[in-house]
């Protein structure tokens, strides 16, 4: 017999912790309504798809599948069940550590939730109950930061020793974010808000000053050799091409190549900004998504244009966002750039596309070696011209639109082979293979007229 789980979700969207509303998960569905207090505040809701303001106290019910337990943003809170990732590991081995062996599964997964579903990326924070919320909030934040030592290691046993603390500190340090289940092991610290300089932290809480909240991605070399200098390449050049991007440290710590990106879920004052990756927003609001791959371009335009419920206030500026991005995924060899890559960021009251993350181009790589993870313009049917001209004008622009883009990616990646050279830590055959790729796919981005 299946017995019924509750838990709660708070937030601290505002200027204090505030419980946002309950959670009931029984063997068929997921159910989540909002607190009659929580719609008094006109806070941001659970996602996009469940505005408070409309959906008010109707319970929100969702069938379980074997893509979705739980509605899509509380599903993002959980480190995918892959053998390899890293967080999801180091939390069921802390478990494990205090005697708890769940069931493979959504066992695990609700296991996992109750310890580290709190304090990650984004706005939601998830609790087995409210005192459990109440004690986790009232917990004075952790302000020191400590120089990482010699004997730093990416082992539960290695973090355990260097805190000197219990599990459940240790596990503040591990929320989940956007792109936990990518190529690289991530951690969530604070860093001196002047930058990188070797100490790293405890997240932040409310409050917290003269520290800012980053992601530290350690290279896994024996898989993904020079992945950490090729993202930090390909963070430059969409910053060179106009597009937001965060502050970013490329280091080493014990010999390991690591990238220090300052996160923009916070504000200056540490509190949480409303952040949803389009993957959670099509599965909530379409049944037929369950993956981060399967949606296409075209899709995301068409929801830009016509949702019901807005996505982003500038709509045109977001899909030229979105052609850009495109555009640059090809010119730079990325063929990676899916829905749990892209995330729409609520600041000041304006919902637009988020500063770049996750832009490496994996296609060096040749597991990876894809033009495009997601279909555009009905490629494959049609040539690339064709392809990127129908997807242009499902986005509502004219050919010229498309022309000047293309010039303006062009123009940023003209050296992008020489820098590829210049890289230290990816191999040679990795190197060819990228070159060569983009060079094409340069040669046919210039043929198009």
């Amino acid at each position: 017999m299946t017995t019924d789980r509750e838990a709660v979700v708070w937030t601290c969207i505002g200027m204090r912790p505030v419980k946002m509303g309950r959670v009931y998960v029984t063997e068929r569905e997921c159910r989540f309504t909002y607190t009659e207090d929580y719609l008094l505040t006109g806070l941001p809701g659970l996602g996009l798809i469940y505005p408070p303001e409309i959906v008010q106290t109707t319970t929100i019910v969702r069938q379980r599948t074997e893509f979705f337990d739980l509605l899509p943003p509380l599903q993002s809170l959980i480190p995918p069940r892959r053998e390899k990732n890293f967080q999801r590991q180091l939390i069921l081995s802390d478990l494990a550590r205090r005697g708890i062996v769940p069931a493979a599964g959504f066992d695990a997964d609700w296991e996992i939730l109750k310890i580290a579903g709190h304090g990650g990326m984004g706005h939601l924070d998830f609790f087995e109950n409210d005192r459990e919320a109440i004690e986790w909030y009232s917990r004075p934040a952790e302000l020191h930061l400590r120089p990482i030592p010699e004997g730093f290691g990416l082992s539960l046993k290695d973090f355990l020793t260097w805190f000197d603390t219990d599990s459940e500190a240790l596990l503040r340090i591990i929320g989940p974010t956007p792109t936990i289940g990518g190529a690289i092991p991530k951690l969530l610290v604070s860093i001196p808000d002047t930058g990188w300089d070797g100490r790293i932290g405890f997240p932040r809480k409310i409050g917290t000053q003269g520290v800012t909240d980053a992601i530290l991605k350690f290279e896994q070399t024996g898989t993904y050799p020079g992945i950490i200098e090729l993202e930090g390449l390909a963070l430059d050049l969409h910053e060179e091409a106009g597009f937001e991007v965060p502050r970013r440290w490329q280091t080493e710590i014990k010999g390991i190549p690591t990238l220090v990106i300052e996160r923009f879920d916070r504000n200056a004052g540490g509190n949480p900004l409303f952040m949803e990756t389009l993957y959670s927003i099509f599965a909530c609001g379409d049944l037929s998504i369950t993956h981060h791959y399967s949606g296409s371009y075209d899709a995301i335009g068409r929801a830009i244009d016509r949702s019901p419920i807005p996505l982003v206030l500038d709509r045109r500026a977001a899909k030229i966002h979105l052609l850009k991005r495109l555009l640059l995924s090809f010119a730079t060899g990325n063929g990676d750039l899916h829905l749990e890559n892209l995330s729409i960021l609520s600041r000041d009251g304006t919902l637009a596309f988020s500063p770049v993350y996750d832009p490496t181009p994996m296609r060096a790589y040749s597991i990876h070696d894809m033009l495009a993870v997601m279909p555009f313009g009905n490629y494959g049917e049609v040539h690339f011209e064709e392809a990127l001209v129908r997807f242009t004008r499902n986005l509502g622009f004219r050919k010229k639109e498309l022309l000047r883009i293309i010039e303006e990616v062009l123009d940023v990646t003209r050296d992008y082979p020489e820098r590829i050279e210049a890289l230290k830590q990816l191999p040679g055959k990795n190197k060819k293979n990228l070159t060569g790729i983009v060079e094409t796919l340069r040669n046919d981005l210039q043929e198009i007229r």
